[in-house]
């Protein structure tokens, strides 16, 4: 699913009035322009219950940098839409009335433009990781289904089910 957003060939407006946690925050990251309200919350959450943000994770290394993707993957912590902006997650920081209409006047700014140049831009644009990406995807599957077979998985979905903390033994 996340590949299909990011290959999609119109551009895609994600309007995030709320929290957008792990799948939410994946989705946010992969769509091509991210408008979000103050209150707006992300998260790269999987690591908390035990996944691995594998599938994201690629995109997001490329968006933001080695460092910034560590913390916020590794730490599995929640952040601001004025942090998410920052780091360049975000496109723009509107007021929540101002959502809505704001991510309408983009859509309809790039409906003014030629549909087949722009089309053929985000080609272009994504074509720049095109073979790296497809080969960390491949290795973000193969992790997926590894971690699956572990005992802190089972653990990390059970707890959270039960709603307590994960006892985690590292296998």
């Amino acid at each position: 699913m996340f590949r299909r957003i990011y290959d999609f060939p119109k551009p895609l407006i994600a309007a995030v009035n709320g929290a957008a946690i792990a799948g939410g925050t994946g989705i946010a990251t992969m769509c091509d322009f991210t408008l979000a309200v103050p209150e707006a919350k992300f998260g790269y959450t999987e690591v908390r219950i035990g996944f691995v943000p594998a599938l994201v994770s690629s995109i997001l290394v490329w968006q933001v940098g080695h460092k910034i993707a560590r913390d916020l993957l590794m730490t599995g912590r929640l952040f601001d839409a004025a942090e998410a902006h920052r780091y360049g997650l975000v496109n723009e920081v509107v007021a929540p009335e101002q959502l809505m209409p704001r991510a309408e006047a983009l859509a309809q700014s790039l409906a003014e433009n030629s549909p087949s140049s722009v089309r053929l831009t985000k080609k272009l644009i994504n074509g720049f990781i095109r073979e790296s990406l497809d080969r960390q995807i491949a290795q973000a599957v193969e992790d997926n289904a590894r971690i699956r077979t572990t005992e802190d998985f089972r653990e990390g979905v059970s707890s959270f089910l039960e709603k307590r903390k994960p006892k985690w033994t590292g296998k």
